[in-house]
């Protein structure tokens, strides 16, 4: 994925300033993290990963904590990152055109096995990850023209979201992943099978992209549009995606209902602190028998600021619908009205390629809840974890 919005650090300012040292070396990482979407550098094959690893305890489910989760201690295998490891290459073809690829699978590195997780029964019904199911694409690209794709590529607006906020791709500890990816109402997931993507080539601080699923008789096909802009400490984007297609995996997405969704994020970089915001709305229009319309509201602000050889994290997410929506038993995880995500967390980075972590995390949700007539519960849960991360 792209880059997230680090301001250029001088190595002057650097050599005299440790927390500039810290950003720099925070920047060089995030941008090793964002490696799935970024064109391959130079000709050949290159192999690269990461592997993430937090001990703690957590008072709930990454889908959100619900009225009779207990906490649980464990090792989990992807805290601030997910696991993965992939191999892309770029073949030069002259005149400025490249042929690239790229081939990414999940590992959770607690068990060993592949993918996010095992198969999942009702209500969710989700098969297990694709071996590939975080990248699988072939395509061409040139400096001038732009880039196109074809496979299995990552969503526009969850590239939109990780290179916009504090905690990156964290979908365990990252308050705008968790109320917008995670056990909630939007579909898409955070990758689209069978898609065909346009990516723009940068012109004064602008670049765009395109992008489309088709449907293969799995509804009615996908689509998505993201415009960004970065120049100096501001950063801004707006993505925008419909999804109608309805597949089986977590690459794709767990729900069969139709979702349009938005989302705008800007950043700017005091140097001291680097803030974001994001303001966002999932619309569930439900399904072709079961239509719905139901509107949520999601926002966020978060910080980076660096402190010693690391950065200190904070960040603050809300999902609300002011629409009714249909009761759910008290121990779906998540919130179906709303859902609240604070977390503060220390990163400090041993190297350009390893960090280790320390994070606290408050979940809040409000339910509405079956049997009739219905109430809504509030549950409320607070998860802390260290970990370690490396990247190949």
């Amino acid at each position: 994925m792209t880059p997230r919005h680090f301001a250029p650090t001088s190595r002057t300012a650097a050599r005299h300033r440790p927390w500039a040292r810290a950003l720099g070396t925070a920047a060089l990482s995030a941008t090793a993290l964002a490696a799935q979407a970024q064109p391959a550098q130079g000709p050949g094959l290159q192999l690269y990963g990461l592997v993430d690893a937090a001990v703690g305890r957590f008072a709930s489910p990454a889908g959100g904590v619900n009225a009779q989760d207990r906490a649980v201690t464990k090792l989990d295998g992807g805290g601030m990152s997910t696991s993965h490891w992939g191999v892309r290459g770029n073949e030069d073809l002259g005149g400025g055109l490249a042929a690239q690829f790229e081939l990414s699978s999940f590992v959770r590195n607690d068990s060993g096995a592949t993918g996010r997780s095992d198969a999942l029964p009702a209500p969710v019904n989700v098969a297990t990850d694709p071996v590939f199911s975080r990248a699988a694409w072939v395509g061409l690209a040139h400096p001038t023209w732009g880039r196109v794709r074809a496979g299995n590529v990552t969503s526009l607006l969850f590239l939109n979201a990780i290179t916009s906020n504090a905690f990156g791709d964290s979908t365990v500890f990252g308050p705008l992943n968790l109320t917008t990816f995670i056990g909630g109402p939007l579909t898409g997931g955070t990758a689209w099978a069978n898609s065909v993507v346009y990516d723009s080539p940068h012109f004064a601080g602008f670049n765009a992209s395109v992008a489309h699923a088709i449907s293969e008789g799995q509804g009615g096909g996908n689509s998505a549009a993201r415009l960004a802009y970065a120049q100096g400490p501001w950063a801004a984007s707006l993505a925008w995606q419909s999804v109608k297609k309805n597949p089986s995996t977590f690459a794709d997405g767990t729900s069969p209902n139709d979702t349009r969704a938005w989302q705008l994020a800007a950043s700017y970089d005091f140097e001291v602190v680097k803030l974001f915001a994001h303001l966002g709305r999932i619309e569930n229009r439900g399904t072709a028998t079961t239509p719905l319309n139901v509107s949520y509201r999601v926002w966020d602000i978060s910080a980076s600021m660096p402190v010693g050889a690391g950065r200190v994290l904070a960040g603050y997410a809300v999902r609300r619908t002011s629409d009714t929506v249909g009761p759910v038993p008290a121990t779906v995880a998540g919130g179906n009205v709303e859902r609240k995500v604070f977390t503060l967390g220390y990163d400090y980075f041993l190297s350009k390629r390893t960090d280790l972590y320390a994070m606290v995390m408050r979940d809040s949700t409000q339910t509405r809840t079956l049997p009739a007539p219905p109430s809504v519960v509030s549950a409320q849960g607070t998860s802390f974890a260290v970990g370690v991360r490396h990247r190949f």
